[in-house]
């Protein structure tokens, strides 16, 4: 999925013999080197992935950018195919300034649905050292978020990829501006997350030379972009319909799509559009975006300042309940459980701002150590930013108590007052989801007759299980308190309550709760009793009006179930499912508009495959 470089062959010749010769005057003129890289050479990371029978000309073209970031005085990193692996990237890009990327895109909208970020929005690189260039593995947007931290004011450059400047892969039809902006959008997301300034996204390889205009020029990044490469059209600024657009995926950030009228969307720019290239020189002592130092340029106005800021969530969502724990000073403080399991997996932290700026953020362990630093855009306002639990290596961190120090700054370099948050980090227990999630043990077969919850401890950890009910009260206590090593552990519930009566059909939740010297906190999952679940379209009916009922069989059945309706003032009668799922039946019925309004009486019936009768009753509201 790499775009055709050239509109023609000869062209493209013609390309690389003229950026080849650039590279070559830069050497010969013997220009003296600049003043960053005197006094400490900017970082650049040039990359280039497999990318089938275009391999050699990316390859070509990397060299190119990479002899031209040498002139122009920057220290270079070469990342070629066939050694781009994901894991010399990781060992080299961390607190680059400028990065290049050459090679596969794969991004959205596509047709390869569905949308992810796991390999879209992303890069394609070697899957292992020596890989054929036919082979390719993604690494997406959410692991470029996750793994990279990118130096403060950093710029990125994805050369020759599909999807990343607006147009899809070759053969397919030029887009509508609406989908060139959100493949352009979403590409750039997540190398501005991971710091980037700006991201250049060109089709084609351009004319110019991006690396000595930002060591030598203190232009902006939207005047870079407009760089018209000496006639050497479409190879630099076109200008003949462009558009700016407010990114919806990065705040404050602004994206410039420059089409071709011929060829479509092979060049745009995203992120801070008055950026500098001063500005990025100041930032290249940086190498996580501490927000610390100068940046390079001339500050004007006052700084900004961070008028709130406090965790609200541990559990990846705004809205979600907030967990806390007591430490041994007897100090509250929110609890995180950054362990894999989908449960309080990231942690939420709400800041208002003075005006918008960039928070430079630094993750700090009891032992005063920075595991981790990145930098998000927060406009003007009450905003939101998260962090994942994860180390600049892309790892969990250990259990202990972690301080989250945000600095903010905006895009003239006045840095404001830093302010903090601190989290307790438990990883002790990982709970995964119940096998079944549904049981029903009245009829006494041998199906779905208990459920077990598998739970790993990576340390010892003192546990108790528990399943309570949809009111919160407990049921049954499967596991006392008890510690237990290091290990992986199946908690077993047989339906019945601490009395051994079966308990009665509804909603209930396995509680897994750990306790270690640093603290104690609780995970659970959902479980369902009962021969069926029912889901309506609606929860008040109106007579005469369609609904539509989801049947949900917790054991297999010999066929579909059959729902009986009673409606006020009416004859019951009875519908028959249609079964769309293993385990899963629907119908959609037209109520009888007769009758009163009142309460609609509903009986799912079936018969499982063991020959015994299964039953559910329940209502809704009808009027």
């Amino acid at each position: 999925m790499a775009h055709p470089d050239r509109p023609s062959a000869a062209r493209r010749n013609i390309a690389f013999g003229l950026a080849l010769l650039l590279a070559v005057v830069g050497i010969q003129a013997g220009r003296s080197p600049s003043p960053v890289a005197a006094a400490g050479k900017p970082k650049a990371v040039i990359i280039v992935g497999p990318a089938a029978s275009s391999t050699s000309h990316f390859l070509d073209d990397g060299e190119i950018m990479a002899r031209q970031a040498e002139n122009a005085g920057m220290d270079v990193r070469r990342i070629f195919h066939p050694h781009a692996t994901w894991e010399r990237v990781l060992n080299n890009i961390q607190g680059a300034n400028f990065v290049v990327y050459m090679g596969h895109g794969n991004g959205w909208p596509s047709p390869y649905a569905p949308y992810q970020e796991r390999t879209k929005d992303g890069m394609g690189l070697d899957g292992y050292d020596g890989a054929s260039k036919y082979s390719v593995t993604y690494y997406g947007g959410n692991q470029i978020r996750d793994r990279i931290n990118l130096a403060r004011n950093a710029v990125v450059a994805l050369v020759h990829l599909c999807y990343a400047s607006g147009n899809g892969e070759p053969g397919m039809a030029i887009p509508s501006w609406n989908v060139a902006r959100q493949r352009i959008d979403n590409y750039a997301a997540g190398f501005l997350h991971a710091g980037a300034r700006s991201v250049f996204a060109f089709g084609w390889m351009q004319e110019w030379n991006l690396p000595r205009a930002l060591m030598d020029s203190d232009k902006t990044m939207d005047e870079l972009f407009h760089t018209n490469a000496a006639g050497t059209y479409p190879y630099g600024w076109i200008g003949w319909n462009d558009k700016y657009f407010s990114s919806e995926r990065t705040s404050g950030a602004r994206i410039h799509i420059d089409p071709h009228k011929n060829y479509g969307f092979y060049r745009a720019l995203s992120g801070d559009m008055k950026l500098t290239a001063r500005e990025w020189r100041g930032g290249s002592s940086d190498s996580g975006g501490d927000g610390g130092g100068d940046t390079g340029g001339t500050t004007t106005g006052t700084a900004p300042s961070i008028t709130s800021l406090s965790v609200v969530s541990t559990d990846g969502t705004a809205s979600s309940a907030l967990t806390t724990s007591t430490t041994s000073t007897g100090t509250t403080l929110p609890t995180f459980h950054p362990n894999g399991d989908g449960l309080h997996d990231k942690l939420v932290i709400s800041h208002a701002v003075s005006k918008s700026a960039y928070l430079d953020v630094k993750v700090i362990n009891s032992a005063g150590t920075i595991v981790r630093k990145f930098t998000v855009w927060a406009p003007v306002g009450s905003s939101t930013s998260t962090w994942g639990g994860k180390n600049s290596s892309g790892v969990y961190v250990a259990d202990g108590a972690y301080t989250l120090t945000y600095k903010p700054r905006d895009t003239s370099g006045n840095v404001g007052t830093a302010r903090s948050v601190k989290v307790i980090v438990l990883t002790s227990v990982a709970l995964f989801a119940p096998v079944p999630t549904a049981i029903y043990v009245r009829d006494l077969d041998d199906l779905a007759q208990s459920t077990t919850v598998p739970v790993k401890l990576n340390q010892a950890t003192t546990v108790t299980v528990k399943v309570i009910n949809g009111s919160g009260s407990t049921v049954r206590t499967v596991q006392a308190a008890t510690k237990l090593t290091a290990g992986s552990y199946d908690f077993t519930w047989n339906g019945k309550d601490g009395a051994g009566n079966y308990s009665a059909s509804g909603p209930y939740r396995m509680v897994v709760t750990g306790q270690t010297a640093l603290g104690t906190y609780s995970e659970l999952k959902p479980l369902w009793v009962g021969a069926f679940r029912l889901d309506a379209s609606t929860l008040s009916a109106k007579r005469g009006s369609n609904v539509t009922f989801t049947a949900f069989s917790t054991e297999p059945l010999s066929g579909p179930p059959k729902i009986d309706l009673t409606q006020p003032g009416l004859a019951t009668y009875t519908v028959d499912t249609t079964k769309v799922a293993p385990l899963k039946y629907k119908v959609t019925v037209t109520l009888k508009s007769g009758g009163t309004s009142g309460t609609l009486r509903i009986v799912v019936r079936g018969v499982d495959t063991g020959g015994q009768s299964q039953q559910l009753n329940t209502s809704i509201a009808i009027r």
